[in-house]
């Protein structure tokens, strides 16, 4: 019998093609697999590609190309035009030093889930299907203890 060919199965990095994507470039859609194929793919192509299109493209499509290149530059300077849903940064760094977060990641499965949910075509439905799963609900509900601690050990709503 001849193997399945899977087409998701088959995508690679387009930075690297080595490894299977996991994330995808904000600001150009590209797959990519590591921090490391990431740093190279905005350094070199994500740059000079926007660059390119920007001096290519005249009038409304050119005013929305700047718009996505501010958009880009604010979602990497860590900005976002919503502060209220914003987590400041100090508080998303305690989420590394939780050793109730740490217990949990231990778990193959629940890494599972969390890959399987970053690395979606569509997160949400993605993410949904993942909160039926009583161990991801335990490791979300432990996210937000760590960064929306009860003021004054009174219960949240």
């Amino acid at each position: 019998m001849a193997p399945e060919t899977n087409a998701a199965a088959m995508v690679t990095c387009q930075v690297c093609a080595k490894q299977p994507p996991k994330y995808r470039c904000p600001r150009c859609q590209v797959r990519y697999c590591s921090l490391t194929c990431f740093k190279q793919h905005k350094a070199n192509t994500c740059e000079t590609q926007v660059q390119e299109q920007t001096q290519v493209q005249s009038g409304s499509a050119a005013a929305a190309q700047q718009e996505d290149a501010v958009a880009m530059e604010t979602w990497d300077a860590g900005i976002d035009e919503d502060e209220e849903d914003r987590v400041p940064l100090e508080r998303l760094q305690k989420l590394q030093d939780s050793e109730e977060l740490q217990h949990l990641l231990w778990n193959p499965h629940l890494r599972g889930v969390i890959r399987e949910v970053d690395s979606s075509d569509d997160p949400e439905v993605t993410l949904r299907r993942a909160m039926q799963e009583p161990l991801f609900v335990e490791f979300v509900d432990q996210c937000l203890k760590v960064i929306e601690p009860k003021p004054n050990g009174t219960e949240q709503g």
